[in-house]
């Protein structure tokens, strides 16, 4: 089993781990700059440095084609995202504690910088007819492998036929910069 070098349980008593998540099914998007589903914002000027420990997506509908998901990043810039709704998404603290992050989440966006999908982690294969394997459920452990410096974001994207509805989840540490 790989052990992450990352003091996680430090990080969590520490009041600085928190995870962004929907609380109702939304549909994602393909990258571009008008994204759905879950976007987590670090706002400019945060002073903060979000490093991503780990993100899960559950499927609430079935797909009738080929399908994969990924984390997709809209690189730190001075254009403020513009037409955010909360809907369903929230933040809260990982471990129970109060919620002092400085990170906003988002069901819509359009961000300033189009998204590049920096990691791909579930997909669903289809086989015309019906017959295509149908996971539901698809965690990926980043481990700080990916962050959000100000004024960046990241979400959930899709590729396929027919994109995914589900939920999503990110967690994150916050550390000042």
């Amino acid at each position: 089993q790989k052990m992450s070098n990352i003091a996680t349980i430090e990080y969590g008593k520490n009041g600085q781990m928190y995870t962004a998540s929907n609380v109702s099914a939304k549909i994602i998007t393909v990258v571009g700059t008008s994204m759905t589903g879950l976007i987590l914002y670090n706002p400019i000027g945060s002073g903060k440095y979000m490093a991503l420990m780990s993100a899960g997506f559950t499927l609430t509908t079935a797909l009738g084609s080929i399908s994969s998901i990924g984390l997709a990043i809209s690189p730190s810039q001075p254009v403020i995202p513009s037409s955010n709704t909360v809907g369903s998404a929230v933040i809260k603290s990982s471990t129970g504690g109060p919620v002092n992050s400085v990170g906003l989440a988002w069901d819509v966006s359009t961000l300033g910088v189009a998204c590049v999908t920096q990691r791909w982690f579930a997909g669903l294969n289809w086989i015309t007819g019906g017959s295509g394997q149908a996971p539901y459920q698809f965690d990926t452990k980043i481990d700080g492998e990916l962050g959000l410096l100000p004024g960046a974001a990241v979400c959930f994207a899709g590729l396929g036929g027919t994109l995914p509805t589900g939920m999503g989840s990110i967690s994150y540490v916050e550390l000042s910069l």
